[in-house]
C-alpha cells in the first residue's frame, strides 16, 4: 500500500517526459551518513562548549554548522539546471540486455560527480563542463517480448563535501524492444511464389553461391555434386525476381503457440539475413516487402517484437 502510494505521488510530482530539467521541484536533499555523523559531532561540541564555557569550542561548532549550511546550497546547485534527455536505444533478444542512452546537458554551470543508476544496477559517474553534452549508456534487462520501458533513473550527487546527498528520480520516455529469442525447429515458415518452399528457385535465376544446409531447406536446392565430392551438405542460393523472393509467413506455422511461432520466424530472419537471401515477412495485419541488408533485418525483428503489443504497427 505504501509503495503504491509512493509511486502514485512520484507520478504526479515527477511525470514521465522525453526531456527533464532538474529544478527545486524535482531535487530532494538530505544529510548523508557522514553528514549525520558530522552534525552529531557539532552537537557534542556545542554541548561541551556551553558546559565548559569555552568560546573556542563554540566557535568550532558554529564553523562546522556554517559549512554544513553552505554545503546544502552547493550540493543543490550541483544538480540544479542539469538537463537529461532520452537518447538512442539498442534492442536485444528476450532474456538478454538492451541499452538506453541518456544524454546529459549542462547550460549555465558545470556539474561535478553526478551518479546515474537504475534499481539494482551499479551507478555510473559523469561530470560536465558548462555548455557540454555527454551520453551515458545504461543496460536494461529484457524479461519479455515487446517494448520494455526504462525504470526511474536515480540521479545523485554528494559534491562538494559529501555531507549531503541530493538526488532526483527521473522517468524518461524511453524504451527498448525485446526481440523473440530465436528457436530452431523442423517446421518451415517460408514459401516462394506459388506457395512452394525453397531458398530461391532453381530455374533461370542467376546462381549466387552456397551456404550450409539447414533443416527445412528444399532437397532440390542441395548441391548434391559437391556433397558427393566430400564438400559437405550445402544449399544453392539463387537471385530470384522481386515477386519470387522468399516470404516468411506467420500463418504457415498454424498449430504452434504464438511465442513459439515468433521465435521460429526470428530464427529464419537471422538465418536468411546471414545467408544474404532476400525475404519478406507476413504477420497478421502487417506485411514487410521483400528485401535484404541490416536495415531490413532490424525492421523484421522489430515487427516480430511489436506483434500483438499496444505499441505495434497498425
Amino acid at each position: 500500500m505504501l509503495k503504491r502510494a509512493w509511486q502514485h505521488w512520484l507520478a504526479r510530482r515527477l511525470p514521465r517526459d522525453h526531456q527533464v530539467q532538474l529544478n527545486q521541484r524535482r531535487i530532494f536533499i538530505l544529510p548523508s551518513g557522514y553528514g549525520v555523523l558530522y552534525l552529531v559531532v557539532a552537537l557534542l561540541l556545542f554541548l561541551g562548549g556551553v558546559n565548559y564555557e569555552n568560546n573556542l569550542i563554540l566557535a568550532l561548532c558554529f564553523l562546522m554548522v556554517s559549512l554544513f549550511v553552505m554545503g546544502i546550497l552547493h550540493t543543490f546547485r550541483n544538480l540544479s539546471g542539469l538537463t537529461l534527455r532520452a537518447g538512442a536505444a539498442r534492442n536485444g533478444f528476450v532474456g538478454g540486455h538492451g541499452g538506453l542512452a541518456v544524454v546529459l546537458a549542462s547550460q549555465g554551470q558545470p556539474h561535478r560527480s553526478v551518479w546515474l543508476s537504475w534499481p539494482g544496477q551499479d551507478a555510473q559517474e559523469v561530470s560536465l563542463e558548462t555548455g557540454e553534452e555527454k551520453t551515458v549508456w545504461l543496460n536494461l534487462a529484457l524479461p519479455r517480448r515487446g517494448p520494455v520501458w526504462s525504470h526511474r533513473l536515480r540521479v545523485e550527487s554528494r559534491y562538494p563535501l559529501g555531507l549531503l546527498r541530493a538526488w532526483s528520480l527521473v522517468e524518461l520516455e524511453h524504451h527498448c524492444l525485446a526481440w523473440p529469442r530465436p528457436r530452431e525447429e523442423a517446421a518451415s515458415p517460408w514459401e516462394g511464389s506459388g506457395g512452394t518452399g525453397g531458398v530461391g528457385r532453381h530455374g533461370s535465376e542467376a546462381f549466387q553461391g552456397l551456404r550450409a544446409y539447414v533443416l527445412g531447406d528444399s532437397l532440390r536446392q542441395v548441391d548434391w555434386k559437391g556433397y558427393a565430392r566430400g564438400r559437405g551438405m550445402n544449399t544453392k542460393l539463387f537471385d530470384a525476381e522481386e515477386g519470387e523472393r522468399l516470404w516468411l509467413g506467420y500463418e504457415r506455422l498454424e498449430g504452434l503457440p504464438e511465442e513459439q511461432r515468433l521465435a521460429l520466424l526470428c530464427h529464419w530472419v537471422l538465418l536468411l539475413s546471414e545467408a544474404g537471401q532476400p525475404f519478406g515477412l507476413r504477420l497478421p495485419g502487417v506485411m514487410l516487402a521483400p528485401g535484404g541488408g541490416d536495415e531490413h533485418r532490424l525492421r523484421a525483428l522489430d515487427l516480430l517484437a511489436l506483434h500483438g503489443s499496444e505499441g505495434g504497427p497498425r
